[in-house]
């Protein structure tokens, strides 16, 4: 059996990129405080207790209990240590939106997935919840209340009801590929019914953004650790 020489290197064991970034994720999610929505209503007596028991509630302001809120309020702990600012920095300003309940979310979401699936360069895997996961299907059926946060996010389900429409106007589209022959004023008619759809697009884009920011500013972090 060969003896390692004095001289010859030990190589270091790398950790991959990928790997660091999964691991920081997991620290960061630490510093997430998250409470849910009606809890905090329940708690500021806007809501009545679910228990039973006699608690602090006013039918009068039952009212206000009607938000814009997503379902959990998401918030970053008071001994949070500056580092996690600045892995949220595009959370609190990315140069379009500031932040609000629903940016946290959607970086609460992303840093879940993240820790649990890898780095999200693209954004295409925190969109793909949004779109698709059966766990905030209530959200999608909500969504207009995303919108209703800030009407800054009009831009947003813009860009995205263009895009239907722009499929929809595209003549290059047989009668066969768009279903039993509809024309094209029956295909302009069922996009703008669906704008809904457009709605869960645009929020689902907003969400895949913010992750794909976060995902470059703990790539950068993980590469100057390795």
């Amino acid at each position: 059996m060969s003896r390692r020489t004095p001289l010859e290197p030990i190589t270091p064991i790398r950790i991959e990129l990928d790997d660091q970034i999964r691991g920081m994720a997991m620290a960061l999610r630490h510093w997430f405080l998250v409470e849910d929505a009606e809890v905090l209503q329940i708690r500021a007596g806007l809501l009545p207790p679910k228990t039973g028991k006699p608690g602090k509630f006013d039918k009068a302001f039952r009212v206000l209990a009607v938000s814009a809120l997503p379902p959990q309020i998401v918030r970053l702990k008071p001994e949070s240590p500056m580092t996690t600012l600045h892995f949220m920095q595009d959370v609190y300003d990315d140069g379009v939106m500031r932040a609000d309940p629903w940016r946290w979310w959607f970086a609460w979401i992303a840093v879940e997935l993240i820790s649990r699936t890898g780095p999200d360069t693209e954004g295409n895997t925190t969109k793909r919840f949004i779109l698709e996961d059966p766990s905030v299907e209530a959200v999608r059926v909500l969504s207009p209340r995303w919108l209703a946060a800030n009407p800054t996010r009009l831009m947003f389900v813009e860009t995205e009801y263009h895009a239907l429409l722009s499929a929809a106007l595209d003549t290059t589209k047989s009668a066969d590929t768009t279903g039993g022959g509809r024309t094209l004023s029956d295909r302009v008619l069922a996009s703008a019914t669906h704008m809904d759809h457009s709605f869960i697009k645009a929020m689902a884009a907003e969400a895949g953004k913010l992750a794909s920011a976060i995902t470059l500013r703990l790539r950068e972090r993980a590469e100057r650790t390795i």
